[in-house]
């Protein structure tokens, strides 16, 4: 038996007769894929137990089909036998919650798409927590029981943020959605733009392939690329042209004159393409009133210049036709028409136009 395989059975045994110590079973310890993380599980309120869908379907007076529906949408394992015990005490709160989202008048098909895309949200959430845990807990040469025990306790002071933390994010996310809805709402019932709001182009720009990437990068690496994205915006940005903020894979930026925020989109589009770490950029820009509020903006450019940055192609700055109006005949600039086109949440057809840095 070589040094290294000893060592490794001396570190399992250690882990073994902890995890008993801890009131682990020897069942519970053989049938895991990694012992050392029982730990944090027990501290995310994983204590063993395992409910079949029927069981499910019984407890909460839903119909077995309809859990079912719920948890495949929440990523849960499939299976044929609705009596396998293969799911959560917690898999029984979330169909619970649904059950009262149903009460409150929301429609199956609508609870399910809430359920699924908080889900694919989530889970990128978790790969980056998982990895930061690590990181914080782990350091090379620790044993499988160093793991445990760090993992452990620190799952188990996390958990009890993570309820609130998410519940108080998610209605962070709800109230912006809230705030640029009444202000398109009050704008179509007005027909006119809020007190305080001013003209305004407004400008994002967008990592190409961002989400493909996340099959390829680990959590880390896509947060290094998006950070990496805003400190090349932020230094790029000069007044008027303001940064705004990050959203995920893309950047938000601000400026009372067209002209200057162009000149800065361009630049960052090229900047990103001569930087061999960076994705291609693809940016869209549009021109209105829009209202500021809480260091945020709101109003028909906003969503007009993030639809249009949706339809750009990797490497062209794409401008709405406010945009190019209000930027007129000023130096600089090369333009092609890019057409017409449909844009989701924007009743008219939006011309659009290509820019790029006149010829030296």
């Amino acid at each position: 038996m070589s040094e290294d395989t000893a060592a490794q059975q001396t570190d399992q045994h250690a882990l073994t007769e902890w995890l008993l110590s801890e009131g682990f079973t020897a069942e519970e310890i053989d049938d895991s894929f990694a012992p050392m993380l029982l730990p944090a599980r027990r501290a995310l309120g994983d204590d063993g137990t395992r409910l079949s869908a029927r069981q499910i379907s019984e407890k909460t007076g839903m119909e077995l089909g309809a859990v079912q529906a719920i948890l495949h949408a929440a990523g849960r394992p499939r299976s044929d036998d609705e009596a396998a015990e293969l799911y959560l005490p917690v898999d029984c709160k979330l169909i619970g919650y649904a059950q009262q989202c149903l009460s409150f008048g929301l429609g199956n098909d609508e609870v399910l798409a809430v359920v699924q895309v908080m889900t694919e949200g989530l889970a990128r959430t978790v790969e980056m927590m998982r990895y930061a845990v690590l990181a914080a807990v782990a350091e090379p040469g620790d044993s499988e029981l160093d793991v445990a025990k760090g993992t452990g306790a620190l799952a188990a002071k996390v958990a009890p943020v993570l309820g609130p933390m998410t519940q108080d994010m998610l209605r962070t996310q709800m109230l912006h959605a809230l705030m640029q809805e009444e202000v398109s709402a009050t704008e179509r019932l007005a027909g006119r733009p809020l007190p305080g709001s001013g003209q305004v182009s407004i400008a994002f720009a967008d990592l190409v392939g961002f989400t493909s990437l996340g099959e390829e990068l680990p959590p880390e690496g896509l947060e290094r690329l998006s950070q990496r994205l805003a400190d090349l915006a932020r230094d790029l940005a000069e007044p008027p042209v303001r940064f705004i903020k990050t959203i995920g894979d893309e950047v938000m930026l601000v400026s009372a004159d067209p002209v200057p925020l162009l000149e800065m989109i361009l630049k960052l589009v090229d900047a990103a393409e001569a930087d061999d770490l960076l994705p291609r950029l693809k940016a869209g820009m549009a021109t209105g009133l829009a209202v500021s509020r809480a260091g945020d903006w709101f109003g028909s450019p906003v969503n007009q210049a993030s639809r249009v940055t949706g339809v750009a192609r990797p490497g062209a700055v794409l401008l709405a036709e406010s945009a190019r109006e209000a930027i007129g005949d000023a130096d600089g600039f090369t333009w092609s028409f890019a057409g017409a086109r449909r844009l989701k949440g924007i009743r008219d057809e939006v011309k659009l136009f290509r820019a790029r840095p006149a010829p030296d």
